[in-house]
């Protein structure tokens, strides 16, 4: 009985962990987007890899909303490791397809200034980085994704990054909207209109599919 016991803990001590797992292993997959900018293996192997990661970043918060465990710190490291992570596949982008990069250099550049002015424009109001988790930008990663997936398996794209470029300019143009509006730092802010509730102190209906 006192085994049965034991065991039945340390299968919910580890029910509470998986989130963590997930958020981590989004983590270790960056670091293997760098390596693997360095050597040959399959596209699919690669495409795999990145379509985890995809599928980590949505279950991981999902899960932890479920099981009542999430917190601001998680939230705040989920947006770190995952700004970490596309970096990763930019950079495995750049060196796989640099011609690609070298025809869209302007554009590339344009994204990656936006997100490092969203990073500091955050330090500098709020003393810490911005994790709003806007609805939008959960669709942004997967049209990140089609785009990677695209540039990796066809070794061309059009629309998807077209798409990924301007959509991913009005996310971030609706993420500083935010920060503007918020007094105070939050965590899982959905939409601008809620940045307003928010800021005449209403309290917002939480779901925990999206941003509970």
């Amino acid at each position: 009985m006192a085994n049965k016991n034991k065991q039945f803990r340390h299968m919910k001590t580890l029910k509470y962990k998986i989130p963590y797992y997930l958020l981590y292993s989004r983590l270790f997959v960056a670091i293997l987007m760098v390596v693997l900018s360095f050597v040959s293996l399959s596209p699919i192997i690669v495409v795999s890899l990145v379509i985890y990661a995809v599928l980590s970043d949505v279950f991981d918060g999902i899960i932890a909303r479920q099981l009542n465990i999430s917190t601001v710190e998680m939230r705040r490291l989920d947006t770190k490791i995952d700004t970490v992570f596309w970096f990763s596949c930019l950079f495995y982008l750049c060196f796989k397809h640099s011609l690609f990069f070298k025809l869209h250099l302007f554009q590339v550049i344009i994204l990656i200034s936006s997100e490092l002015f969203i990073i500091a424009f955050g330090r500098l109001k709020f003393k810490e980085r911005i994790s709003f988790h806007t609805i939008f930008s959960k669709f942004w990663a997967l049209i990140l994704l089609w785009f990677f997936l695209e540039l990796t398996l066809t070794q061309t794209c059009v629309w998807s990054f077209k798409v990924a470029f301007w959509y991913g300019l009005f996310v971030q143009t609706e993420i500083f909207i935010i920060a503007l509006i918020l007094k105070e730092n939050q965590t899982d802010v959905p939409f601008v209109w809620q940045a307003v509730r928010l800021k005449n102190g209403q309290i917002l209906k939480r779901n925990k599919l999206f941003n509970g």
